[in-house]
């Protein structure tokens, strides 16, 4: 039997017979499987199919090749995308109605605090002579005015003293004689002259007063602060000889002092005088000193590309120390239109359309929000009758205000904006060949996404 089936053409015949039972015996669904009659005619009738997560479309339906998802039939709306309750939730989708509110855009700048050059001034020596005595020999000290701050010994004032003395002295004499006329009213000018100079030469009135009560010239006269401040410089010490007009000491008022804020060059077109400022300093969290723009620089820093801003605080507990540096808003009142309102200028400020920042697609050149133009209505048993229609908006967007963003032109009072899902629905206009986003004219076919990447 085995060197029977060794000859070819009897195992040939074999092998026929036997395909010939496998025929008979396996049903024909087995090895050959018919197309579905429906899916010709499915991919014939015009309709396009899409992948839930609109990751790419086609002319049949059948599985996306990106994500597995069965594909789902669409219709095309033009721009307008209608969602239903569970396609909206699938998406997170969260509108938000348009309001107007108070345009106030708050401008941060960073600076310092710096003392308010207008209260600083100079202790000088009004006559020439050592210092024998400092009572103020640090800086930081904060000097009353009429305080004492050093003792001198000027010969010039010892005999401007002695001049007062005598001329006193005369003209007592005089008017004791009884001559009068011509000689008392001498006597009365030379006194009234001697006089004259000591006050001159920085004696305060009590002490001329009691110089001549005395009938003795003092050796050492007290200088007394003739403006009152905290020292930032003490020029001399003790022992030095000083001529007349030589600095002691440099003093400034810091009861009031200056934020001195940098204000980058293209945002010091909404800076004017007279604006209020909010000022926050590291050291002190959680306190806001309030203050107002008292001067804009003329001059641009060609260096650091700013503008200088300076701004008066009050400072009467001394909390606010020079050299502190601070971080500030600038509050930028607007008019309606959403301009900067000038507050020296005519016309005042308004409220403005304000949409949160999520709701605005910004693709550069141009800026998108999706608006909500149908809302979605149901039946009593909860059946959804017709879809929520959502379209795209191109808008003009202004400052910021908050967490908001000032809207100039796209969009009304009381329309409903889209602030979570838009992308998804820019993608569907995408992959339709809508106008989207990126794309502003109309594609002529529909576009995938993921068209290339597929294996």
């Amino acid at each position: 039997m085995r060197e029977l089936f060794k000859r070819p053409f009897v195992a040939l015949g074999a092998g026929v017979v036997v395909g010939a039972l496998l025929l008979l015996v396996v049903p024909s669904t087995w090895l050959f499987r018919n197309a579905p009659a429906e899916a010709g005619a499915m991919a014939s009738d015009g309709r396009k199919w899409a992948c839930p997560m609109f990751c790419t479309m086609s002319d049949a339906p059948g599985t996306c090749p990106v994500c597995g998802m069965d594909m789902e039939p669409v219709q095309d709306h033009g721009s307008k995308v209608p969602l239903l309750a569970r396609q909206r939730f699938m998406a997170g989708m969260r509108t938000e109605v348009v309001k107007r509110v108070p345009g106030v855009h708050r401008l941060r700048a960073l600076g310092h605090i710096r003392h308010d050059e207008r209260l600083m001034g100079h202790l000088t020596a009004w006559v020439s002579g050592r210092l024998d005595r400092l009572f103020v020999n640090f800086t930081g000290v904060t000097v009353a005015q009429d305080a004492k701050v050093a003792a001198i010994y000027a010969p010039e004032l010892v005999s401007a003293q002695e001049e007062l003395l005598t001329a006193r002295r005369a003209r007592d004499a005089a008017t004791a004689s009884g001559k009068g006329g011509e000689f008392t009213r001498n006597a009365d000018l030379v006194y009234a002259a001697t006089r004259r100079r000591l006050l001159l030469l920085g004696l305060p009135e009590d002490v001329v007063n009691a110089i001549e009560s005395d009938g003795k010239a003092r050796d050492h006269i007290e200088i007394q602060a003739n403006v009152s401040g905290t020292v930032l410089i003490k020029h001399v010490n003790t022992g030095d000889y000083v001529k007349t007009g030589a600095k002691l000491f440099t003093v400034v008022d810091l009861s009031r002092v200056w934020a001195i804020l940098e204000v980058f060059e293209e945002q010091a077109g909404s800076v004017f005088l007279g604006q209020d400022v909010e000022v926050e300093v590291p050291s002190l969290p959680g306190d806001v000193f309030k203050g107002r723009v008292s001067f804009v620089d003329p001059v641009l820093d060609t260096r650091r590309r700013v503008v200088r801003v300076r701004v008066d605080l009050p400072n009467k507990n001394g909390r606010l120390k020079p050299g502190t540096f601070v971080d500030a808003h600038i509050l930028v009142a607007l008019s309606e239109d959403g301009r900067v309102h000038d507050p020296s200028g005519p016309g005042s400020s308004g409220n403005v359309l304000v949409v949160p920042r999520s709701a605005v697609l910004d693709g550069g050149d141009r800026k998108l929000i999706y608006v909500m133009t149908q809302e979605s209505d149901t039946t009593p048993t909860g059946t959804e009758r017709w879809p929520a229609i959502y379209e795209p908006r191109e808008v003009r967007t202004g400052f910021r205000i908050g967490d908001g963003v000032v809207v100039l032109t796209g969009i009304d009072e009381g329309d409903a904006v889209v602030t979570r899902g838009q992308f998804l629905i820019d993608s569907q206009l995408q992959l339709t060949g809508k106008p989207s986003l990126m794309i502003p004219e109309a594609a002529a076919a529909p576009l995938d996404p993921h068209a290339g990447h597929r294996r």
